[in-house]
């Protein structure tokens, strides 16, 4: 190599060292109203920080805002760790907050000639500390975590207040681990999408206390007061074309409330000439759903709705892992992505529980009515569709004004075609409210339930007074005995329970075997329902019979008839 040309290298790099070095001092001279190099792609003077490191950009950002700098050999460390002094500082220059160092120190472990004091006072609102008996700590050297992170992202955008789910946690599977007092704080930076969580074993987490690296703070702060750098007066002169593309970019925020039993998805509206839709979108494995990826449930054009209710309405569109339609009880990952001329942005991504009730295909819901028929009661339904069906049950209840699966049955029918079944007491109920066998002159609820292979599905129930056969229990037979008892012949037999049942007859016949009430008479009286034994005195008169009087030493034939109300 030649001098000249040794020369002209040396004076190149003297230059790109010059132009490396000289960004931040610009940038500092400008920190307060530098804000139109937030795109830009920054030539890279970290030799650990190259073009195709995922920070890149907002490490870049940060350093050409003067928020933060090397560590000496034109070296970063990304993966360094930030100590809680140092996020002090970082919060303060990306918020511009003004600096304040009071006279009397917060905290016991910050003296006022610490390089830290004053970054650590005017940042004080947004960070954590220690509270002991002894007195109040920053820790200056401790290693800044997540969730101290989520503690200034919250606070600093003004969200402390919004109300939030704590369930949202319940996605990581190291939740127990955040502090007590800062669970509300976490839990606010994951339904507001400023931090998310990480998948490790197949399961989520969200590190609380793992140490925040250079890296990993600089792209958090970026993301999350980029946005609110860009709400200052646009000035067509000071900001370049490629920060504009910067704004038009928006990203939803999302929120989900409980409305009735159903949800309802909040987020903010985006104004800008590239927006063509909101996706409200869904999945109940993927914790980062975005459209196209996991398919949409509603396509909004209108920039102007900002929220939709889901209830299961509508079926779900696209690729989905979850089906047509939400199951009740399960939990959801719910976001919404805006889609733009050119790209598509998701928003934070809220985990919720679908509080409705399971999708039902109408078709396959029974139209029930029942009448008299020619004396009897018959039950009639609509048939139902094929596909999936396992059978129809007949069920009834005396209380339970709204029938389902969990009532019994009075019939299983297979066969499709049938839609009819006659109500007359011919068979007993099975695992019902009121016995096996209903009672006439009640009123009860009757409705078809038609069970498929996924799912069981009731008719509309409808009232009916019962007047078909009565309930056969109600009309039992005696069971007769006799035996002697100090000398006497006694008749007994067991008691009947039953409503309808008027009094008892004892019949006793010479020659037949099988006397019956009235045609063989009665002996002496009616016995009243509470009677279940009768001492035979042969004194008494027997009515109607074929004898008279009893006598001693002859064979009688004896029964007990029992005579119900309706005769």
């Amino acid at each position: 190599m030649n001098k000249n040309a040794r020369r002209l290298m040396i004076v190149f790099l003297s230059i790109l060292l010059v132009v490396c070095s000289s960004v931040p001092a610009l940038a500092s001279n400008n920190h307060k109203n530098s804000n139109k190099d937030n795109n830009k792609e920054y030539p890279s003077c970290f030799k650990d920080v190259n073009v195709n490191h995922w920070a890149y950009k907002y490490i870049m950002w940060m350093r050409n805002k003067d928020i933060v700098h090397g560590i000496g050999n034109d070296m970063f460390n990304p993966n360094g760790t930030v100590t809680r002094a140092e996020f002090a500082k970082m919060m303060v220059r990306t918020l511009d907050i003004d600096i304040y160092s009071p006279s009397k120190p917060t905290f016991d472990d910050v003296n006022k000639k610490n390089w830290e004091y004053p970054y650590v006072e005017s940042s004080k609102n947004y960070l954590t500390y220690y509270k002991t008996s002894t007195g109040n700590y920053f820790k200056s050297l401790e290693p800044s975590v997540r969730e101290d992170m989520a503690v200034a992202l919250v606070k600093a955008l003004g969200y402390q207040n919004e109300d939030v789910d704590l369930d949202i946690l319940d996605q990581f599977a190291d939740a127990s681990e955040i502090t007590p007092s800062l669970i509300k704080y976490v839990a606010l930076s994951v339904e507001f999408g400023l931090m998310k969580g990480y998948p490790k074993d197949g399961k989520l987490y969200f590190g609380p206390m793992g140490n925040l690296t250079r890296a990993e703070a600089s792209t958090l702060l970026y993301r999350a007061f980029v946005v609110k750098e860009e709400k200052v007066p646009f000035d067509e002169d000071k900001l370049p074309y490629e920060e504009e593309i910067e704004e038009v970019f928006i990203k939803p925020v999302v929120t989900v409330i409980r409305y009735d039993d159903k949800l309802e998805v909040n987020w903010n509206k985006i104004d800008s000439p590239k927006f063509q839709g909101y996706k409200v979108v869904i999945s109940k494995k993927d914790s980062t759903p975005i459209y196209p990826d996991n398919g949409y449930l509603y396509n909004i054009t209108d920039k102007n709705q900002t929220s939709a209710i889901i209830d299961n309405s509508t079926p779900y569109n696209g690729e989905s892992d979850f089906g047509e339609y939400l199951e009740k009880g399960e939990r959801y990952y719910i976001s919404v992505t805006a889609v733009y001329s050119d790209r598509k942005v998701a928003g934070n991504v809220v985990y919720r529980t679908y509080p409705g009730e399971d999708y039902v295909d109408y078709s396959r819901i029974p139209t029930v009515t029942i009448s008299n028929e020619n004396g009897v009661p018959v039950l009639r339904w609509t048939k139902t569709k094929s596909e999936g069906f396992k059978e129809y049950r007949v069920v009834i209840s005396k209380g339970n004004s709204t029938p389902g699966i969990d009532d019994g049955y009075l019939y299983k029918i297979k066969d499709l075609n049938t839609t009819h079944a006659k109500i007359n007491n011919t068979q007993k109920y099975t695992d019902g409210d009121f016995g096996n066998y209903l009672t006439k002159g009640e009123r009860y609820y009757f409705t078809v339930v038609t069970v498929f292979e996924d799912m069981a599905v009731e008719g509309k129930e409808v009232r009916f007074r019962y007047d078909g056969n009565e309930n056969p229990e109600f009309y039992q037979k005696t069971v007769v005995s006799a035996v002697y008892e100090d000398g006497d012949l006694v008749i007994k037999w067991d008691k009947i329970d039953s409503p309808i049942l008027l009094e008892y007859r004892l019949v006793i016949s010479k020659d037949n075997p099988a006397p019956e009430y009235p045609a063989d008479g009665y002996y002496n009286t009616a016995y009243l329902p509470d009677t279940t034994s009768v001492a035979i005195d042969p004194s008494k008169n027997y009515r109607n019979g074929d004898f008279s009087k009893l006598k001693y030493g002859q064979d009688y034939y004896f029964i007990v008839t029992a005579v119900y109300k309706d005769g």
